[in-house]
């Protein structure tokens, strides 16, 4: 045995791994233990304050009562074999590629700025923070064809609810002033679902009638199987082969574009640029894998759900902020700013640090 000191979560995670991750659940949470606090059970990590973590059990209950209630089908939540392409045979497919806003060293880049005050120039702004990295020339090319990738969480007002309508709006125009015209708007929401309900809900509809722009939902479309040989957790605990399901819409794009919201997550620590990608994760997958075990290993499973993919661009709309709770309601602040890279990691770094009150 080693001396060095281990986490709780280090050792569950251990445990998941090499035992099993229903045994890690149990030896967590307990039988009986549905939501945090019910047996007096430490959490797995300091919060930032108390309050947080009962804000995540109250999340928790909210979602279990909207699922009972909610106006979605009853098979919202199952995989069809004929909705996966390739007879569900997994899928010889990635989206994965250099860093194109990377400097002459291969050092990634990252833009910020300061937002104009009440977002009376937000086209503006994302143009200036996209120029700081080099421009959209960098990585787009005029006949692309280029899928926008906002967050659609929640039909929540923004930042809670995903990507603000205005910010999508603004970086649509924007891109099409610039010759960059062949755009379409997609995504998945979470489980307050039908994806339909949190696009009219957030304006997105809208913005796609006043802009000329698709906006559509991947829920109803084909999917494809893709093995993640290199998954640690997506699809391996339990013991699966880290077969898990993308659209198959992916294949038709060029290039991808990420509008990221700047916010906690109480589940996954944070949600930014990283997490963004749940959305490309076929609804089942999230509650068999990403979900499972007690929700123990969200971060882990969010991250690896990029080993196949990587966007191209990454807008970062950090003017809003949630620094506790989240994604659909949490501890509110106004950092001010519009962070851009090319690098997922990379840009979910500087977020973390600027999630505080403009001074």
């Amino acid at each position: 045995m080693s001396s060095k000191e281990v986490t709780r979560r280090c050792f569950f995670t251990n445990v998941a791994k090499y035992c099993g991750a229903g045994v890690a659940a149990l030896g967590m949470m307990g039988p009986q233990r549905a939501h945090a606090g019910a047996m007096g059970l430490p959490d797995l990590d300091e919060p930032v304050q108390t309050g947080i973590w009962k804000m995540r059990d109250a999340q928790l209950m909210q979602y279990g009562e909207f699922i009972n209630n909610a106006p979605i089908p009853k098979d919202y939540f199952d995989k069809p074999p004929d909705s996966l392409i390739n007879g569900g045979a997994p899928v010889e497919w990635s989206h994965l590629h250099p860093n194109y806003y990377a400097d002459d060293q291969k050092r990634s880049l990252v833009g910020m700025i300061l937002a104009t005050k009440l977002d009376k120039d937000l086209t503006g702004d994302i143009k200036k923070a996209v120029k700081l990295v080099g421009g959209f020339e960098k990585s787009l090319k005029k006949t692309d064809k280029i899928l926008i990738k906002p967050n659609m969480n929640t039909g929540d007002p923004w930042p809670q609810g995903g990507t603000d309508h205005a910010f999508l709006k603004a970086l649509i125009v924007v891109l099409k002033d610039e010759g960059y015209t062949n755009l379409t708007v997609a995504d998945t929401c979470g489980p307050w679902g039908p994806t339909e309900r949190v696009i009219n809900m957030m304006g997105y509809d809208q913005v796609g009638k006043e802009t000329g722009t698709p906006v559509k939902t991947w829920e109803k479309e084909k999917w494809m199987n893709i093995r993640n040989a290199k998954a640690e957790y997506l699809g391996k605990i339990g013991g699966g082969d880290g077969t898990v399901s993308y659209p198959a819409d992916l294949r038709n794009y060029d290039k991808v574009i990420y509008t990221p919201v700047m916010k906690t997550h109480f589940l996954g620590g944070i949600t930014q640029s990283l997490k963004l990608s749940v959305g490309l994760l076929h609804r089942a997958d999230r509650g068999a894998h990403l979900h499972a075990f007690n929700h123990i290993f969200v971060p882990e499973q969010a991250a690896e759900i990029n080993l196949p993919f990587q966007p191209d661009l990454i807008i970062m709309d950090g003017r809003r902020s949630l620094i506790a709770g989240g994604p659909s309601h949490g501890e509110e602040v106004k950092p001010g700013v519009i962070l851009v890279s090319g690098e997922t990691r990379l840009a979910c770094m500087p977020g973390i640090r600027s999630r505080s009150p403009r001074q």
